[in-house]
């Protein structure tokens, strides 16, 4: 078995090589023959320090450099993409009846998505590069999260103030974008084969559902969106001590 070290090692070369543009079936050779070329170096008593022979960003430049861009495979993951954020911050208001366009949110919406890619993608890769802890990594994940909401938010909100909607939703129109966004996030599940493509948005939009139904006051949506937040932050810690706790059993 291997040390917590080296699995930790293993995790962090292959994000670091997937936010790099590497095809995963490669990356996945890669990071197996590795972990076996790790696992009997470590029998002999070598250390992680010792095989990869240098700096961990140094080592894991060099599987950057001899791997080929996956240019194909970036390309197919955008509409994915794309698709994933638009449907996050037009859905709450579609339930709350609300959905409108204006153009400068036509314009930014495309900017800003391409912004937050890019936010992301350096977070990740510095995260697997420089080896972040986990409780790094999430208060970073958290500050950049936060970020990109700060400026999603800002671009719906703020664009209000400088231009007229060119189009306002009716009512059946609000439910098909609704439905429309609901499948995006089923698909997203079933691509990336995990549930937070749903939860998270369930929990998020359960106060729009509520004031939409139940005309709640204003103060009270707050609270109940604020107790969304604070459960779906809660939620996520506790999926990175249960997967820490994993991965140490398994070492």
């Amino acid at each position: 078995m291997l040390s917590t070290k080296s699995v930790d090692f293993i995790d962090n070369l292959r994000l670091y090589l997937i936010t790099s543009g590497k095809n995963e079936g490669e990356v996945k050779e890669v990071t197996e023959e590795l972990r076996d070329h790790l696992i009997e170096s470590e029998k002999r008593g070598k250390n992680i320090d010792e095989i990869i022979d240098g700096t961990p960003e140094a080592y894991m430049d060099s599987f950057r450099k001899e791997m080929k861009t996956d240019y194909t495979g970036f390309m197919k993951l955008m509409p994915m993409y794309f698709l994933g954020v638009i449907a996050y911050f037009i859905m709450g208001p579609a339930i709350r009846g609300e959905f409108e366009l204006n153009i400068i949110q036509v314009i930014g919406f495309p900017i800003v998505s391409v912004i937050a890619l890019i936010i992301y993608v350096v977070l990740l890769r510095q995260a697997g590069k420089k080896q972040y802890s986990t409780k790094r990594f999430f208060l970073t994940g958290v500050v950049s999260s936060s970020s990109v909401t700060a400026l999603f938010l800002v671009l719906l909100l703020g664009s209000n103030f400088f231009a007229k909607p060119f189009y306002q939703a009716s009512d059946t129109v609000n439910w098909l974008v609704v439905a429309v966004c609901a499948i995006i996030f089923i698909a997203g599940a079933i691509w990336s084969k995990a549930w937070f493509p749903i939860w998270i948005p369930a929990l998020l939009y359960t106060s729009d559902i509520l004031m939409r139904f139940l005309n709640l006051k204003i103060e009270t949506y707050l609270i109940i969106s604020g107790t969304t937040f604070l459960l779906i932050f809660i939620i996520m810690i506790l999926s990175v001590i249960i997967k820490g706790k994993s991965k140490k059993s398994k070492a």
